[in-house]
């Protein structure tokens, strides 16, 4: 049975110290999660932090708390008092947590907090490193710990490591604010599989990736070196059935007692109430407590009519916090509350009734089923269960449902009604359509919504994303057998030295040399040249340099008297060894009088970017651009230029950040297949790294060696990593001895 370790901030358990000993018992949320079919397929472990924030351990404490925890399936972390109060207080609730839900004037940047952050990030993955086998599966959950995954992958590169953010994830604009965003990129892409709530968030993660990291994407997945990962949307259910039954059990001949359910009632029929608003959610800046008690002011004072008719229960669920703008926020609510009672209230209507405790979830859903609507309007949120919980406690199907556009749950439930939690005559009108919505509206509208819980329910959410998770490792193992590692590398070798007649295709940028953003950079150096020179003076051998280049820069940076033979603007001109340029059919170079002046104009609204001037191709470069720009720009190019090369027999190649329109027909595959000729080698090889390359590769027979440099989709039968690996391969070609 395959072990699941869970790296979380805190322990699935709750401990209180009685009678000189710990205490120790599941949590509520362990207990009601609707995980345990899920986790009997697997051995778990947890790792997290316990709940005393203000202790430092000693040895003694901690020896015994590892013995008792460990019948808990738990390994605890015992990092000093301070460093893990600077580490949750400091950089996870005052850096983190207000950037990523777009607080950006409630961030404190503090590199003691950075410092601690990382501290306790290093603290879990020693401790994890201490038991974690390869055959294991680490899921690392939240924003506590978005280091941990590199600092794992380190140590453990063959280990499946899967990170699933709760929280949002800014846009790039707000997240380059950070100053350690590098890093916590960097630690993020230790992962195999990066799960978030909503494709916004992946969209913004991906966005950051591409401008910090300067690495691309294939749809979801990103190739870094060797290692293939992916990026995916897995939205977080509830454990439906259990919100169902116990709604049902209320509701039964035989309900369960419960004080909750007694005040409901007399709360509903003292004031002779026709309607009963519920609001839940923790007591925090993000969630708009006080937007949610203004807007329903706004409703009494714009229908004055559903005064004494209409009363609202906001329970504001302590969130631990123990900050300035923690205590602002309550004293505001506070105010709040007291201002709509004074104003609108009389001796048996009470218009909000404010709780700031912490229900039970029985507690909690005798509050969602005796209800009749839910004002859940976050002003940022990653997914919001609140609203979930709702939908799935309604037993007959009625209640309405009014939700945060912002908040993660609303791509999932469109049936409810979306509003702006900004806009307080947008959520008055809302209330008031949900008062005013009749049963049959309401059933429909909930049937959908409950229709969806049901099925993606917590234990689907935690399903795919460990199959996802397993999938990405299926990926990775295939990309392996094909990778050309140092055995592999060895055995073509040995093929090579044990033929006589050989062809050797290469491209030139990005295989031979390395990109750089000025193409003019990128000329050969010396051991390049040392290179070439020892393959091409083998008369075995015959070397072709198969390029996008124009054939003035080849002239320049290679001497025509070498045994080289070269294949400029992906074949449109030839050189033989010592004879001139030429090209193997003529071509119509007028249409470029049409095209050129529209790639004018996309240099002109793309900064940084250029025009090449080759002699039958024009090449629009993107390289130096602002990624997403050039991208945009890149898809709006292409569209034109489609329509405008429709009738003159153009063709479109879509290359590493670049362009290149040149005349259909003449690739680097047709002219790799001209110089093959009629055959006779008994060693063929090509290496490329573009899409242009792919031709090549096509055009190559079934026994021939085709080589792709990097991890990107190919036709090639092997990928080599790197512009030094492929030069190793060649050096090893000349070698009489080499190190196997």
């Amino acid at each position: 049975m395959k072990r699941l370790i869970l790296a979380s901030n805190l322990l699935p358990v709750h401990i209180t110290w009685q009678d000189d000993k710990y205490l120790i018992e599941k949590s509520e949320e362990q207990t009601i999660a609707g995980l345990q079919n899920f986790y009997s397929d697997f051995e778990p472990v947890w790792v997290g932090l316990t709940g005393f924030e203000n202790h430092d351990f000693t040895p003694e404490e901690v020896s015994s708390m590892e013995a008792e925890l460990k019948h808990f399936q738990c390994v605890p972390v015992f990092p000093r008092a301070r460093d893990r109060n600077l580490h949750l207080h400091g950089f996870s609730r005052n850096t983190l947590w207000p950037l990523f839900h777009y607080f950006t004037e409630n961030v404190t940047y503090s590199e003691v907090s950075w410092k601690a952050y990382v501290k306790i990030n290093r603290l879990y993955a020693a401790k994890i490193l201490e038991f974690i086998s390869d055959g294991d599966i680490l899921w690392i959950h939240d924003f506590h710990l978005l280091l941990l995954p590199q600092m794992v992958r380190e140590k453990k590169p063959g280990v499946s490591i899967g990170l699933f953010s709760h929280v949002p994830f800014p846009s790039f604009e707000i997240f380059r604010l950070l100053p350690w965003r590098l890093e916590i990129i960097e630690g993020m892409l230790g992962a195999d599989l990066i799960g978030f709530q909503t494709y916004d968030y992946v969209r913004h993660f991906m966005s950051s990736v591409r401008r910090l990291m300067g690495v691309d994407s294939f749809f979801n997945r990103i190739s870094i070196g060797e290692r293939t990962l992916k990026v995916d949307v897995f939205p977080k259910g509830i454990n439906y059935e259990m919100f169902r039954n116990k709604a049902l059990e209320i509701h039964s001949e035989h309900p369960r007692p419960s004080v909750i359910q007694e005040e409901m009632k007399l709360f509903k029929e003292s004031g002779q109430l026709d309607k009963l608003i519920i609001s839940i959610d923790k007591l925090d800046y993000t969630k708009g407590i006080p937007q949610r008690i203004r807007a329903f002011e706004r409703f009494l004072q714009t229908y004055p009519e559903y005064q004494e008719k209409v009363s609202m229960i906001v329970q504001a669920i302590p969130s631990g916090e123990t900050s300035e703008s923690f205590f602002n926020l309550k004293s505001k609510v506070d105010e709040l509350v007291g201002r709509i009672n004074g104003n609108y209230g009389t001796i048996t209507w009470t218009p909000v009734r404010y709780l700031n405790q912490t229900f039970t979830m029985d507690e909690r859903i005798d509050l969602y089923s005796l209800s009749d609507i839910a004002l859940i309007l976050p002003l940022r949120d990653g997914m919001n269960l609140v609203s979930k919980e709702f939908v799935a406690s309604r037993h007959d199907g009625t209640g309405v449902l009014i939700l945060s556009e912002l908040a993660g749950a609303s791509k999932e439930m469109h049936e409810a009604i979306l509003v702006n939690p900004n806009d307080l005559d947008a959520i008055s009108e809302a209330i008031r359509e949900a008062v005013e919505m009749p049963e049959e509206e309401q059933i429909r509208r909930n049937k959908v919504m409950m229709m969806r819980l049901q099925r993606y329910n917590i234990e689907r959410w935690a399903s795919e994303f460990i199959n996802s998770l397993e999938g990405v490792k299926e990926i990775q193992e295939f990309t392996l057998t094909r990778k050309i590692n140092i055995t592999r590398m060895r055995q073509v070798v040995d093929r090579y030295k044990a033929t006589k007649q050989r062809i050797l295709f290469l491209d030139y940028d990005g295989t031979l040399a390395w990109f750089k953003k000025d193409p003019e950079d990128a000329r050969p150096d010396e051991n390049l040249y040392d290179i070439l020179k020892r393959l091409s003076g083998d008369q075995n051998n015959t070397i072709v340099i198969i390029s996008g280049r124009d054939k003035e820069t080849l002239s320049r940076w290679f001497d025509p008297a070498w045994n080289i033979h070269f294949v400029a603007e992906h074949g449109v001109w030839f050189r033989e060894p010592g004879e001139e340029w030429h090209m193997m059919e003529q071509i119509d170079n007028e249409w470029r009088e049409s095209v050129e002046p529209m790639l004018e104009y996309y240099v002109d609204r793309t900064p940084r970017s250029f025009i090449e001037y080759k002699n039958f191709s024009l090449v629009w470069h993107y390289r130096k651009s602002d990624p997403d720009l050039g991208l945009q720009r890149a898809w709006e190019l292409k569209d034109e230029l489609r329509t405008l090369t429709s009738n003159l027999n153009l063709e479109i190649m879509n290359g590493d950040k670049v362009l290149e329109i040149k005349y259909s027909g003449i690739n680097k595959g047709r002219a790799a297949s001209i110089k093959l000729g009629e055959g006779g080698h008994d060693f063929i090889l090509a290496v490329g790294d573009d899409w242009t390359d792919e031709y090549t590769f096509e055009a190559m027979p079934e026994d021939a060696y085709t080589i792709k440099v990097g991890t990107k989709a190919t036709k090639a039968s092997y990928y080599i990593e790197s512009v030094d690996l492929v030069r190793e391969l060649l050096c090893r070609f000349t070698k009489e001895n080499y190190d196997g």
